[in-house]
């Protein structure tokens, strides 16, 4: 397992921490357990950050449509109306293929995401109500 999460309840949020290689698989993997967490109802709101290390290259588009997608679909129900999840990704080098799922259409159907340089900034924008107060 490349990741580890745990729920911060200062912030109300899930922290998630990838490092090593990370694939489609072990993300979604991830994701599947936050979102059947007993405190997921109350928060919808995950923070992730990459390690300076993490491998990404195992990324496709090809796997954010056919994947990821069908994925985010089949999770909506219990994923609920106003998730946001914010990534912390300080290698730049390392950043461009989560921004490619920052910039899908149709992808804040699911949920809203975005990509930041630093906490501070995430957490800013994780924290905010959303549109639909969530």
């Amino acid at each position: 397992m490349t990741y580890h999460y745990a729920y911060d309840a200062e912030i109300k949020a899930f922290r998630i921490r990838f490092a090593g290689r990370v694939d489609m698989e072990e993300i979604l993997r991830s994701d599947r357990e936050i979102i059947h967490e007993p405190e997921w109802a109350a928060s919808r709101r995950i923070l992730t950050h990459l390690d300076f290390d993490a491998d990404l290259s195992a990324l496709t588009l090809q796997q954010y449509l056919k994947v990821a997608m069908p994925y985010m679909d089949a999770t909506r129900e219990i994923r609920g109306k106003g998730t946001r999840e914010a990534w912390v990704i300080p290698a730049r080098w390392n950043s461009p293929i989560i921004q490619v799922w920052e910039q899908l259409p149709h992808k804040d159907e699911h949920h809203a995401f975005a990509v930041f340089d630093t906490e501070v900034e995430a957490l800013d924008w994780l924290l905010r109500p959303g549109r639909d107060g969530g």
